[in-house]
């Protein structure tokens, strides 16, 4: 004899799965990011699959290896290098802040920034306090790089997930999508408009501002060495990062570079690199991203802004990427909910009440 109603039995299975679901989903959470990159590789290369296995006739596994041969060779290893080459510099100076403080204390000698402490009234000298903020800047940094360096298992272990997922997404993927049309509560036409906003913010948000910040890290790395600039590579590469940061982008990296080399006497090179940057590597941002605007869309920049915030917080220096693109889904869903339970519903329209007699 059962002891528990039909609606018992239904509320206790629902339970039971969301419960075993978060247990999971808890278990997993490292993975998380395995998976959104799993998604972005799938949407960067899915034409690539299916022009393999369409007009070359190629078999599925040879097709999703192809795939994943290629992603590896152009997306992975690269920023994984980069990555690891910036965390080691990062790090490095990072462990010596007295030494950066004191040749900024040198720095400040300059006529030119001792005429700015006058009018300002800020003490730049005070060696506590720029001790402090420069420590808590190379902890931030470190916390974002370090783990490239200390955490060797734990990426290439989320980095073999990623591929064994894309693998199966890609081989199953009629299967996939048969099963996304059953579950998500969306009509097709609906799902439909969902896939393709996805698709345009990951176009957006990696193709597009991903070939923004490396012609602005080429011409930043070209300008370091046009006028002299050491580790011009190095400043290169850190702009490369720099310009996924809304608003304020590459100059984080040209501007200070510029004032330190007039602060020590070259201002040829100082205000060579502010012209430089402001004419050259500022604009060709503007023109570059009108253009992808126009081809592939872009992302509003309050959700790049909030998304870095919060990626940073939550991914480290993937965040840069991925926190954009998890709040851009989440107005996504919006969006589809809005249009999925308003479209037909028509405004009630209340008479109006006749005056009493």
């Amino acid at each position: 004899m059962k002891i528990y109603t039909p609606a018992q039995k239904l509320t206790l299975h629902i339970s039971l799965i969301l419960s075993l679901g978060f247990f999971l989903l808890y278990g997993l959470s490292q993975f998380i990011p395995a998976t959104i990159g799993c998604v972005i590789l799938f949407v960067l290369f899915r034409g690539m699959f299916h022009f393999l296995v369409s007009k070359r006739r190629w078999g599925k596994t040879l097709a999703a290896l192809t795939v994943m041969a290629m992603s590896l060779l152009i997306v992975i290893l690269p920023l994984t290098l980069v990555g690891i080459m910036l965390a080691r510099k990062v790090i490095l100076y990072a462990s010596n802040t007295e030494t950066i403080v004191d040749s900024f204390n040198h720095l400040l000698q300059n006529p030119i920034l001792l005429r700015i402490q006058e009018m300002t009234g800020i003490d730049f000298e005070n060696k506590q306090l720029l001790q402090q903020v420069a420590s808590r800047v190379a902890t931030f940094a470190s916390n974002l790089f370090t783990p490239l360096l200390s955490g060797t298992a734990s990426v290439l272990l989320g980095v073999s997930v990623l591929y064994v997922v894309l693998y199966y997404v890609l081989v199953n993927e009629e299967k996939l999508i048969a099963t996304f049309y059953k579950y998500l509560p969306f009509d097709d036409a609906t799902i439909d408009e969902i896939y393709a906003e996805l698709s345009n913010n990951v176009k957006s948000s990696v193709v597009g501002q991903g070939l923004i910040a490396m012609v602005q890290a080429v011409l930043v790395g070209v300008g370091f060495w046009i006028f002299g600039v050491k580790d011009a590579f190095f400043w290169g590469v850190v702009s490369f990062f720099a310009a996924f940061i809304p608003v304020l982008g590459t100059p984080l990296v040209w501007v200070p570079a510029a004032i330190i080399e007039m602060a020590n006497g070259d201002n040829v090179a100082g205000v060579g690199l502010l012209i430089y940057g402001g004419v050259l590597v500022i604009n060709i941002d503007n023109v570059l991203r009108f253009a992808i605007a126009k081809r592939i869309g872009d992302i509003h920049p309050l959700v790049t802004i909030f998304g870095v915030i919060f990626g940073l917080e939550f991914f480290g220096i993937l965040g840069l990427v991925m926190g954009p693109l998890l709040i851009s889904y989440f107005f996504v869903l919006v969006k589809a909910y809005n249009k999925e339970y308003t479209r037909d519903k028509t405004p009630i329209v209340v008479p109006p009440t006749e005056p009493a007699p």
